[in-house]
């Protein structure tokens, strides 16, 4: 049984909130969000909503498109070949970050005692 606390609870809904504002643009113009991603059990949850037909309720029309690493998929970020991703922080992500080419959202993972990289 999953246990969501407050915490947990306004994180989610925060989350919708601005992935729906966010995506607010392609909505009005009926565009394909590209949505970056590494293959990472981490992420998993991003891959069962897609699977499961989330986005598609919420009126997305997401594209997966998969990298095989943090940093080339920062230089699509920067460059506009993807919309949004779902990707390990790098060295390059925080320098583009820093330089405004790109804007860092979220977090996906946090700490626990025990338990490196644990999954949100």
């Amino acid at each position: 049984m999953t246990l969501i606390n407050r915490r947990k609870a306004l994180a989610l809904m925060g989350g919708t909130v601005a992935a729906s504002g966010l995506a607010a643009p392609a909505l009005a113009a009926n565009k394909k969000i590209k949505v970056g991603a590494l293959r990472f059990t981490s992420h998993s949850g991003n891959f069962v909503g897609f699977e499961r037909g989330y986005f598609a309720d919420a009126g997305l029309d997401v594209e997966l498109e998969f990298f095989q690493a943090a940093q080339p998929m920062a230089v699509a970020i920067a460059s506009g070949d993807v919309d949004y991703a779902v990707t390990a922080v790098s060295g390059g992500l925080i320098n583009l970050a820093e330089k405004g080419a790109i804007k860092v959202i979220g977090g996906a993972l946090r700490e626990e005692a025990g338990i490196d990289g644990q999954n949100t």
